[in-house]
């Protein structure tokens, strides 16, 4: 996946759980909201976007462990 995708996914991610929780995490400075949207995206992308682009991998192309790290 290209890193250009991964980050307009993760944007999307954010934003969308942005919207969500914004009203129950008022409590938290602005950069602990970030550093929360952080993880909540890069774990939406991990578990729920990543494992569906499978579809997407060329013939030709080896798949790759992704999961792997």
């Amino acid at each position: 996946m290209s890193d250009r995708r991964k980050a307009e996914a993760i944007a999307l991610a954010r934003r969308e759980i942005a919207r969500r929780i914004a009203r129950f995490c008022t409590s938290l400075s602005p950069q602990e909201f970030e550093r929360l949207l952080d993880k909540m995206a890069h774990i939406h992308w991990k578990y729920d976007v990543l494992p569906n682009l499978d579809v997407f991998i060329e013939e030709d192309e080896e798949p790759r462990r992704y999961l792997e790290s």
